[in-house]
C-alpha cells in the first residue's frame, strides 16, 4: 500500500467517488420521479387488455447503465420477467407482446443504440432512459417517451438514479406493483451504510470507516464474490465496482451453481500463486438450504482462501437487503482504489477501446 493513514487516502479521490456514493439515498427517489414525468407517454406505448402486462420487460444497457436491469427483479416483485440484453442484438422472440428499454447514461453506447433501432423498427419501445445524446435524439424522433437522467456522472455512480428510472418505467407499464415502497424501502437499507461513513473526513482523521477495514483486508487479493437469489446481481455489481474503481480483475458467482463446478476449482487454488479473498453475500431470508451451502462450501475451501469476509444482511426489506449489500461493494471498492493509491474514477482501458472501435 503507498499510502495508509485516512487523510492521505482521500487525497487520492480527486473526482470524489465517495461523495457520489454517498447520494445514493438521494438518487433513488429521484429516479422514480423522473419516470413518473414520463408515465403518460410510457403508458401509451403499450396498448395491452385492461390490467394485463408486457410478456416480458426487456432492458438493453450497458455497463453501469445496464445494472438496473439485473437489479429490478433482485430488489423488487416483478410480474414479468425481465431480461437484460447486453450486446447489439434484440432477441428474435420480442414481439410487440413485450416491451423494451433501452438505457444509455451518455445517450451514446454503440450496443444500445442498434438496439433502440430494432426496437423501434419492431414497434416494442417503451421507453428510453438518458442524459441525451443520440438515443435522446432518436427517441424525439420517433416518438418515444425519455426519462432524462441528471448529467455529470459516472455511469456506474448513478445506479441509484438509473434504477428509480427503471422502476418507475416498470411500475408504468404494470410490471411492477407499487414502486414507491420499493423505493422507501431501498433507501432504508442503503442508508445503513451510507450513515455509516459518510462522518469520515479529513476532519475526522481518527476515524475508520468500515468499509475501509474491509478493504484492507482485501487489498492485493484476487476477489471472488459469492451471491445467492437477489444477492447474485448484487455479486456482479461488486465484481464490476472492483473492476472499474479498483482496477484489478473481480469475479462473481451464485450459489448453488457454483457447487456444481467453481467448488472444485478451489482446490487447487494456491497453485496459480495468487492469494485468494472470498466476499460472501447472504441473501434476505436466506433458506435453511442456501445457507447450508455458503457454510459448508466456506469450510471446503478455507485452505485455499486468506480472506473471508461475509456480509449478512440488517435491512428488514428484500429490497433494503439488496442496495445495503449493494453500497458495501460500492464503497469497498473505491478504498480499494485509494489503498492504492489511484482515483478511482477514470476509466481509462474503456476510453482507449472505443477509440480503437471508432477507427475500424
Amino acid at each position: 500500500m503507498t499510502t495508509t493513514t485516512l487523510d492521505s487516502l482521500l487525497a487520492h479521490d480527486s473526482s470524489d467517488m465517495l461523495g457520489a456514493a454517498a447520494t445514493l439515498p438521494t438518487q433513488l427517489p429521484d429516479g422514480l420521479a423522473r419516470a413518473a414525468r414520463a408515465r403518460e407517454a410510457i403508458q401509451t406505448s403499450w396498448i395491452g387488455d385492461m390490467g394485463a402486462t408486457p410478456r416480458t420487460l426487456v432492458v438493453c444497457g450497458m455497463g453501469g447503465s445496464g445494472v438496473g436491469a439485473d437489479l429490478l427483479p433482485a430488489a423488487a416483485d416483478v410480474r414479468a420477467p425481465v431480461i437484460a440484453v447486453k450486446g447489439y442484438d434484440l432477441p428474435e422472440w420480442v414481439t410487440d407482446e413485450d416491451r423494451v428499454v433501452c438505457v444509455s447514461y451518455s445517450g451514446a453506447t454503440a450496443e444500445t443504440l442498434a438496439c433502440f433501432q430494432q426496437a423501434v423498427d419492431r414497434s416494442v419501445v417503451a421507453a428510453v432512459i438518458t442524459t441525451g445524446g443520440e438515443l435522446a435524439e432518436r427517441a424525439t424522433a420517433a416518438d418515444v417517451a425519455i426519462v432524462e437522467l441528471p448529467s455529470g456522472m459516472q455511469p456506474r455512480a448513478a445506479v441509484g438514479v438509473i434504477f428509480g428510472a427503471l422502476l418507475g418505467v416498470a411500475d408504468a407499464l404494470g410490471v411492477v406493483h407499487d414502486a414507491a415502497r420499493t423505493i422507501d424501502e431501498a433507501v432504508a437499507g442503503v442508508s445503513l451504510v451510507v450513515d455509516e461513513h459518510t462522518g469520515s473526513g479529513p476532519e475526522h482523521g481518527g476515524d475508520q470507516p468500515p468499509a475501509l477495514e474491509f478493504a484492507r483486508q482485501l487489498h492485493d487479493r484476487v476477489i471472488v464474490v459469492s451471491g445467492a437469489a437477489h444477492t447474485e446481481a448484487v455479486a456482479h455489481r461488486w465484481k464490476a465496482q472492483v473492476n472499474e474503481n479498483s482496477k484489478v480483475p473481480c469475479f462473481a458467482s451464485a450459489y448453488p451453481e457454483l457447487c456444481h463446478n467453481e467448488l472444485v476449482g478451489w482446490e487447487f487454488a494456491r497453485a496459480t500463486g495468487a492469494t485468494w479473498a472470498l466476499v460472501e453475500l447472504l441473501p434476505f431470508e436466506a433458506s435453511d438450504a442456501i445457507r447450508a451451502r455458503f457454510d459448508i462450501t466456506r469450510r471446503l475451501v478455507a485452505d485455499a482462501i486468506d480472506v473471508d469476509l461475509r456480509f449478512e444482511p440488517r435491512a428488514t426489506t428484500r429490497a433494503g437487503a439488496t442496495f445495503e449489500q449493494l453500497a458495501w461493494g460500492d464503497y469497498v471498492s473505491i478504498y480499494l482504489a485509494l489503498l492504492r493509491g489511484i482515483d478511482p474514477t477514470p476509466v481509462n482501458r474503456i476510453h482507449e477501446l472505443k477509440g480503437e472501435l471508432a477507427g475500424r
